[in-house]
Order: C-alpha cells, then sequence, then structure tokens
C-alpha cells in the first residue's frame, strides 16, 4: 500500500508493500520437517532407510532392537540451541522478507542437532551395542554401520508458497 498526503506546502509519503508482503508471509503457515523424507531412501540393497529408522527411534515391537531415538531426542535436547542459531539470522531475514529462510535455518541446525547425536551415541543416551552387533559389524559406532541412516536425515520448508 503506498499512500501520498499533502498539507500546504508539505507532502508525506510512503510504501508499506513490503511489510504487508511480511505480515502476509508470516501468516502463510510455514512449518520445516526434519527427519529421513520422501520414498527415495533406500539402501544399495533396496530396504527402506525410514522403516530402519523407525525401529531405531522406537525399537523394534519384539525388543530385540532397543530404542535409540536419533530423531526426536536430539530436535528436544537440543531446541535451545536451534533455536538461537535460527535467531541469529532472522534479523537479516526479516529485514529482506525471508520469512521461509528462517524455517530453512531452523531445519539446518535441526540436522546439525541429529547429526552431533551420531557422534556422541545420542549425547550418551543410547544403549550399548550387543557384543554380537559388535563382531558382526565391526565397530562399536551406535546406528552408524555403512552411514545410510545418517546420510538420509535432512529438511524441508512447507507452507506458504512452497
Amino acid at each position: 500500500m503506498s499512500f501520498r498526503e499533502r498539507a500546504g506546502d508539505s507532502e508525506v509519503s510512503g510504501d508499506f508493500s513490503q511489510l504487508e508482503n511480511l505480515v502476509s508471509d508470516l501468516d502463510a503457515g510455514y512449518y520445516v520437517d526434519i527427519g529421513i523424507l520422501g520414498d527415495g531412501n533406500v539402501t544399495p540393497e533396496g530396504d527402506s532407510i525410514a522403516e530402519i529408522g523407525a525401529k531405531h527411534e522406537f525399537g523394534s515391537i519384539a525388543g530385540k532392537i532397543p530404542q535409540r531415538s536419533f530423531i526426536l531426542m536430539p530436535l528436544e535436547a537440543k531446541q535451545e540451541e536451534i533455536a538461537q542459531k535460527a535467531q541469529a539470522g532472522m534479523e537479516q531475514k526479516l529485514a529482506e522478507g525471508n520469512v521461509k529462510g528462517i524455517f530453512r535455518d531452523m531445519g539446518i541446525a535441526g540436522e546439525a542437532a541429529i547429526q552431533e547425536a551420531f557422534e556422541t551415541g545420542g549425547f550418551g543416551s543410547w544403549k550399548p551395542l550387543a557384543e554380537y552387533t559388535i563382531d558382526k559389524k565391526g565397530s562399536d559406532a551406535i546406528l552408524i554401520d555403512e552411514g545410510h541412516m545418517r546420510r538420509a536425515v535432512t529438511s524441508e520448508v512447507g507452507g506458504g508458497d512452497t
């Protein structure tokens, strides 16, 4: 919205179109998904990485695989850090009218928290591997064998004009 007002010899004008666009973007219902997204994530053997991830995230029904939350737990544990990282660029993105970019930053920070969980055994909270598993894979790295699941973690902004 633009305006121009005259009062005698004085004139005041303004353009609020950028502000209107920003308000519209803020109300556009943006959200960010973080995790193993999409159907195309499969191992070279054709196994669904999302299904493998779900078994580890929640534990197997038979109880042979314990719960090792690599998505929800890191996002909850690091939510303040994720918010701080997103806030770091927020002022500039708001000035640019880039609301979607704020959510993109949250997604990237969330991905980093999940990667940190992989590196630290769930910040030290994941149950250690059974000796059988260590002998079978030749490593005691929890949830990391060939790295397919770890590499499948990504984020995607939705809502708005996406």
